[in-house]
């Protein structure tokens, strides 16, 4: 037996997540987005994280449902989606919350609770589109930086701590010495040109072709995939502790229940970091087919500018090998210049693995 239509139900905001909608209609009757997905199927079927992947995959039966019980139509639904509905995108999609502060609290002052951007759910999502303001991913009153949650509380939603329990309701100015993230300055230039990435890595995520050609990469699938590598090769050359991400299939009769490992992506990263690692792939591309020096890696002067040579002459030889390896299905030219650059560097170093001028900071 169906459910009768709910009393109460916000309608889908500009720009708001799938699963942030969800929880804003559980919000208002002080339950969990699980079990607002449970309620509206009549209490059948996997419920696990259901309501998440709603942001990168379609699910033609939690739509329908939620259109009835919301008296949304599900077309409003599918468009809140903004990458791909195949899940192709899910190891893009962040497992605990970012978010920029200026709307956070541009959202308190308006409506008296927050919203999940769609975007902010992306891992190539690091600044802002509106404020061009680094996203913050953990609370500034812990010691222990903990993540915070949107949840519901009194009816509405908001974003409080895991740890302290307090409100992200205010936006902290940024202390000295913070502009530095994984070694590189947050200058104009640096921020340009990971803007510039981010939105060309939305519209790839979502089946578009970048706006401009990154390194001569100039298709969708060829951009993620390109950025997707040169990340993981910086991951394991500094590395950097990353949760390996589980995907968590919903069953299916007569079929065995096997969770499979995601690839790692900037997703898995801090937002800060994720800054760096972004500016750092971007300056490789930027520089792999017209030459010259990129960004300047820290904020002192006369530090060395990275290139795509100084970048491969920085990792280690074990990463360096397998860039070369991952670079043979890189859309071409720039997979094969890729190439040839790292047996470039590798002439004069004798191949012994030394590390070049590149070198970030932790």
């Amino acid at each position: 037996m169906r459910p009768p239509p709910l009393p109460l139900a916000p309608r889908p905001l500009s720009g708001e997540a799938v699963s942030s909608w969800v929880r804003r209609v559980a919000s208002r009757y002080d339950i969990l987005g699980d079990h607002l997905v449970r309620h509206v199927l009549g209490w059948r079927g996997h419920v696990l994280q259901r309501a998440e992947r709603l942001d990168h995959c379609a699910d033609a039966a939690l739509e329908e449902a939620l259109a009835r019980a919301t008296r949304v139509d599900c077309a409003t639904i599918q468009r809140l989606r903004i990458v791909r509905d195949d899940g192709s995108a899910s190891c893009w999609h962040r497992t605990t919350p970012a978010w920029c502060p200026v709307c956070i609290r541009g959202d308190l002052a308006e409506r008296g609770e927050v919203h999940e951007r769609a975007v902010w759910r992306l891992g190539c999502c690091v600044l802002c589109p509106q404020h061009r303001v680094l996203l913050e991913d953990a609370c500034r009153r812990c010691a222990t930086q903990a993540p915070c949650w949107f949840q519901c509380a009194k009816g509405r939603l908001e974003l409080a701590c895991t740890v302290c329990g307090r409100l992200v309701a205010s936006v902290l100015e940024p202390t000295r010495g913070e502009d530095g993230a994984f070694g590189i300055w947050r200058s104009l230039s640096a921020k340009r040109v990971v803007e510039e990435l981010q939105t060309d890595l939305q519209a790839a995520l979502a089946g578009s072709p970048p706006g401009r050609s990154w390194g001569s990469i100039r298709s969708a699938t060829g951009l993620t995939i390109a950025v997707r590598d040169l990340t993981l090769c910086i991951v394991l050359a500094e590395r950097l502790k990353v949760e390996p991400r589980i995907e968590l299939p919903e069953p299916k009769p007569g079929q065995t229940y096997t969770p499979f490992y995601q690839p790692i992506t900037t997703a898995a990263l801090p937002s800060r970091t994720a800054f760096g690692v972004l500016a750092s792939v971007a300056t490789v591309l930027e520089t792999l087919t017209r030459g010259g020096a990129g960004q300047r890696l820290r904020p002192n002067p006369g530090t060395d500018l990275m290139s795509a040579d100084s970048f491969v002459a920085w990792l280690p030889l074990r990463q360096r090998r397998l860039l070369a390896q991952m670079a043979t299905g890189w859309e071409r030219p720039a997979g094969d210049t890729l190439r040839a650059t790292i047996a470039q560097v590798e002439k004069p170093a004798g191949e012994q693995g030394d590390r070049g001028a590149f070198r970030p900071a932790a």
